[in-house]
C-alpha cells in the first residue's frame, strides 16, 4: 500500500509569503498523520476532511513546530459540534520538557481531541504502519525524529536535528526510501550551530544512511531555496526541495 506526503510548511522560524512553518501531512490507508503543525499550515488543510482519522505529532516544544495546534483543536471542536467530525483527533506530545506547554495544550476544553505522550523509542501502529520516535539529543531541547514504516517503505522525518550524535541519526535513517531532512543553514552562513544541519550535512546524512531519496526542508525564509538544493547535491544527487502543497505521491514508487 502506498503513502502520500504533502508539505504544508517548509520554513523557520516564521512564515513568509506562501511559505509556512514546519508541517508535513502523510496519508495512508484512510488515515492522516501530521508531522508537526507550525504557524500557517492550516491554511493548506482541507476542512473538515483532513480532520478525519487525524493523528498530529508534535516533535518538540518550539513554537514554529506547533504554532497552529490551537487552530486545529478549535477546528475539531467546531466540526464535532456541527456533527461533521465523529472521531476525536489524536495528538502526540513529548512527555518531557516544558511542562507548561503540555498543560496549556491539554487544558484547552474547546477541542475534540485525545492526547498521548511520546518518550524516546516510543512507537505505535496504525494498522500495518509503524510510527516510531527517536530523540537524537542534538537539538536544544528534547526533539523526536519520526519514522514511518511498513513492509513496503521506510520514511524518516528528522524534525530539528544537530550534528552531534550524527552516526546515531544515520543508524535511525538506515536504508530509508525517503528522508525529509532539516537544512537550516548553508555552508556560506558560517554558522557555529551544532543544533541544526546545513544542506551539505543533510546530503551527507542521506548518503551515509544509503537512502533512496532526500527532501530538504526547514529553510531560512529570506534565503534562495535553490542554494540549498545545489549544496546538498554536491553530496547526494537524488534530492529535491519540499514545497508547500506539492505532494509526494504513491511512495515508495517514485525513484528516478
Amino acid at each position: 500500500m502506498k503513502i502520500n506526503i504533502t508539505p504544508l510548511g517548509t520554513v523557520s522560524p516564521y512564515p513568509k509569503g506562501n511559505m509556512n512553518c514546519p508541517g508535513f501531512l502523510a496519508e495512508y490507508n484512510g488515515h492522516k498523520i501530521l508531522l508537526d503543525c507550525g504557524n500557517g499550515i492550516t491554511s493548506l488543510m482541507k476542512m473538515p476532511d483532513d480532520l478525519q482519522k487525524l493523528h498530529i505529532i508534535v516533535t518538540h516544544y518550539h513554537k514554529d513546530h506547533f504554532g497552529d495546534l490551537g487552530a486545529l483543536q478549535y477546528a475539531s471542536f467546531a466540526y464535532h459540534n456541527l456533527r461533521l467530525l465523529k472521531e476525536q483527533i489524536k495528538i502526540y506530545l513529548p512527555e518531557n520538557d516544558f511542562a507548561n506547554n503540555k498543560k496549556s495544550i491539554i487544558c484547552n476544553k474547546e477541542s475534540f481531541a485525545e492526547y498521548f505522550y511520546v518518550s524516546n523509542n516510543f512507537s505505535f501502529n496504525i494498522n500495518d504502519l509503524k510510527i516510531s520516535f527517536y530523540d537524537n539529543k542534538s537539538h536544544t531541547i528534547e526533539t523526536f525524529m519520526v519514522k514511518l514504516e511498513t513492509t513496503d517503505f521506510k520514511i524518516v522525518y528528522t524534525s530539528d536535528l544537530g550534528t552531534t550524535n550524527f552516526e546515531k541519526a544515520v543508524e535511525f535513517c538506515k536504508n530509508s526510501d525517503l528522508i525529509i531532512c532539516e537544512s537550516s543553514f548553508l555552508k556560506k552562513h558560517n554558522s557555529q550551530s551544532k543544533t541544526h544541519l546545513t544542506a551539505f550535512d543533510a546530503g551527507l546524512l542521506a548518503l551515509k544512511s544509503e537512502a533512496k531519496k532526500l527532501v530538504l526542508t526547514h529553510f531560512w525564509p529570506e534565503e534562495d531555496k535553490m542554494l540549498y538544493l545545489e549544496e546538498a547535491k554536491t553530496v547526494f544527487q537524488n534530492c529535491e526541495l519540499a514545497e508547500e502543497g506539492k505532494t509526494q505521491e504513491g511512495l515508495p514508487n517514485y525513484h528516478h
